[in-house]
């Protein structure tokens, strides 16, 4: 069985690589499949991929669901914890300069989101809540 630490690092390496793709491989769809590889039974990739193909889309998506944020539909499906106690692996909602909400997984002591542009790393700050990943 692999450590959480290679875990981690295996679906970052993979989804990074990844051309961006609304709904398929976005900052979203990372959290996801983190949250799947360290719990099978999560099955988050299964519920949400495809669900939207567009920035706009995704909002309504989450309209959709009865979720007004991220942090809301991370909620239904993880624990949540204060961001400065996440552990490798676990989630976090950013809001970011541009007012919109990305989802990053927690590296160390910073964050990493997927971003149009790339990778984006960040601090606790910028953190509006983080969610447990590994099973409830």
């Amino acid at each position: 069985m692999a450590s959480r630490f290679r875990t981690v690092e295996s679906v970052l390496l993979e989804e990074l690589a990844k051309p961006y793709v609304y709904g398929v491989a976005d900052c979203f769809m990372l959290g996801c499949r983190t949250a799947d590889a360290l719990d099978p039974m999560a099955g988050l990739v299964d519920l949400y991929q495809g669900a939207y193909s567009t920035l706009a889309g995704a909002q309504r998506a989450l309209r959709r669901r009865g979720c007004k944020s991220l942090a809301e539909l991370f909620a239904r499906h993880l624990d949540p914890c204060a961001p400065a106690e996440a552990r490798n692996g676990d989630l976090a909602i950013l809001r970011l300069a541009d007012g919109a909400e990305h989802v990053a997984i927690c590296v160390g002591g910073r964050f990493v989101t997927k971003t149009e542009r790339g990778p984006s790393w960040h601090g606790v700050t910028e953190c509006i809540a983080a969610f447990r990943t590994g099973g409830r």
